[in-house]
């Protein structure tokens, strides 16, 4: 993996848990996601005027890619709001985290996409998906297996597919792009990608708002008093995923771009102690040094 790879998806991973963050204290719902969705699409809809992509005139396999992210999306969107309400952050937060990173693995690795992990990787991939699963614990004398059978954890499975359906579902759509259009700059496509898909997600998410009973009464409540707080989210939502997909085009397995994106999992439980005021446990700190060890693995 290189290096620009590796820069951007650590600016990636602190930019993604500033948004959780916020979300978190403002009291996260469908129609708040709806309109940090809406906030990205727009500071990113100037690229659908100057790109030289037609966007519009792709292969059919690209729109049915495209439209599995979207979906994917919405997946993680509703399994993001059950899991705030329910969950502290420094608990859910890294569960949320640290499941995709071995169901893109697994995908990725069954269909035979992208150049075949090696052992260390993978080594590294399991070290840090139990430093993610330690975090949650109380202290270390407290596992119990009902704190993760039960309706909070599927509503963090939920989360967990919805973020390696876009992840794989984006990788792909890129990689047609990048076919058709040879000549033309990763950067380029990357950012005409994400222009694209924001468009389509926002228009997803405000049907599914305006479905949803509630979820309108939300929407107007959040433009009568926490306009700023989403749009402070909607910036750095918009900047973390640009840069995901950017990553995307100097790696050779889309599975390291989820292992390096477990970075924003040490910010996002410094911010829930620091700035929720949430207890810092010892397995808490056993998890942050096991997810550093198995990142250093996946590097080697």
């Amino acid at each position: 993996m290189s290096l620009a790879a590796f820069l951007l998806i650590v600016f990636s991973a602190c930019l993604h848990a500033s948004w959780n963050l916020i979300a978190k204290r403002s009291a996260m719902s469908v129609a708040f996601y709806t309109v940090i969705c809406a906030v990205a699409a727009t500071l990113w809809c100037h690229v659908q005027f100057w790109t030289p992509l037609a966007m519009w005139r792709l292969p059919m396999i690209f729109y049915i890619y495209i439209a599995g992210s979207v979906l994917s999306d919405v997946v993680y969107c509703l399994g993001l709001v059950r899991a705030y309400r329910t969950m502290e952050m420094s608990t859910a937060y890294p569960m949320m985290r640290s499941l995709p990173l071995l169901f893109t693995a697994a995908v990725t690795s069954l269909a035979g996409w992208g150049a075949p992990l090696t052992p260390v990787a993978l080594l590294g991939m399991v070290v840090v998906f139990i430093g993610c699963l330690i975090m949650p614990m109380k202290d270390f004398g407290s596992f119990k297996w009902s704190d993760y059978l039960n309706s909070r954890m599927f509503f963090i499975i939920i989360v967990a597919c919805g973020t390696t359906g876009y992840t794989i579902f984006d990788s792909q759509a890129q990689g047609v792009l990048r076919q058709i259009y040879t000549d033309t700059g990763k950067p380029i496509i990357s950012l005409s990608y994400y222009s694209t898909r924001g468009i389509c997600l926002t228009t997803t998410l405000l049907i599914t708002t305006l479905l949803l009973k509630g979820e309108f009464v939300n929407l107007k409540n959040i433009f009568r008093q926490k306009q700023w707080m989403a749009l402070a989210a909607g910036a750095c939502a918009s900047l973390t995923y640009v840069t995901v997909l950017l990553s995307m085009n100097y790696v050779t397995n889309v599975s390291y771009v989820q292992v390096f994106r477990q970075l924003g999992l040490i910010f996002g439980l410094l911010g829930g102690i620091i700035i929720l005021k949430e207890k810092c446990s010892a397995p808490k700190i056993v998890g942050t040094l096991l997810i550093l060890s198995g990142l250093v693995l996946t590097v080697l």
